[in-house]
């Protein structure tokens, strides 16, 4: 017989896959339709007195780039490059510390970047370098927390820099400093969102469900203790659901 394969599609990592598809449908359109109009004015960092864009509390443009500037890119092999490390780091650093928080993390790196720009620097950026750094960095963290000193993250992060400066970012050295504050800022909230925390909260939940009365994991407990010999096999059946619905969650 022939066996049918079954596959399943999955939007595994919801904000991280939005923020890639979002920043390509972005790229395409103001670039074949609206001919880099939407980047020039919108999707740029605001920049200090005398700069192209001066910051104004007043001017609701001003902090709208403070966020949005990760969106913009002028160069497609900057944007895949940036592509492919969120859609590498991005899926795991989700589902290691949650849909939210990596969220917050992401809103952050290009909040602190965007304000520094706007403090420091007379030339107006964009791209995702920051939320790129604050996951190279989350990765980083991953490794330490295995008790062990990684050399491939040490040079990922070595290669990121020495690309940055590569690039030659319009502020000089003070832009790739700036980058990498954003990307270190962005990742602190991992220290408030620790993995384990979420999971030994899971099992006391899944065990304070084992125990309410009310439960249905309470009611096979139940059943498997109070029967008799005639019901060996099904409350041994009970257990064994019981014991695999505890290793589930």
């Amino acid at each position: 017989m022939k066996k049918k394969l079954k596959l399943k599609f999955q939007y595994d990592s919801p904000v991280m896959l939005t923020f890639a598809f979002i920043t390509l449908i972005i790229f395409v359109l103001d670039t074949f339709a609206l001919k880099g109009k939407l980047k020039e004015v919108w999707l740029v960092t605001p920049t200090a007195a005398g700069g192209q864009f001066p910051f104004a509390f007043s001017d609701f443009r001003s902090i709208i780039r403070l966020f949005i500037h990760v969106f913009g890119y002028d160069q497609s092999s900057v944007l895949v490059c940036n592509l492919i490390f969120i859609l590498l780091l991005g899926p795991q650093m989700e589902d290691r510390y949650g849909s939210v928080i990596i969220g917050i993390m992401i809103f952050v790196s290009a909040l602190f970047s965007g304000v520094l720009n706007a403090c420091f620097c007379t030339n107006a950026v964009s791209g995702a370098e920051p939320v790129v750094f604050m996951l190279i960095l989350l990765w980083t963290m991953m490794q330490l927390s295995r008790s062990k000193v990684s050399a491939s993250a040490i040079a990922v992060i070595a290669l990121f820099i020495t690309m940055l400066v590569f690039q030659k970012n319009p502020n000089g050295v003070v832009g790739v400093v700036i980058v990498a504050a954003g990307g270190l800022c962005g990742s602190l909230f991992a220290f408030l969102a620790s993995p384990k925390a979420r999971k030994a909260k899971k099992n006391e939940a899944a065990l304070a469900e084992f125990r309410d009365e009310t439960s249905p994991r309470f009611s096979i407990k139940s059943t498997s203790k109070g029967s008799g010999k005639s019901n060996n096999k099904k409350s041994y059946d009970d257990s064994e659901e019981t014991v695999i619905g505890s290793i589930e969650l």
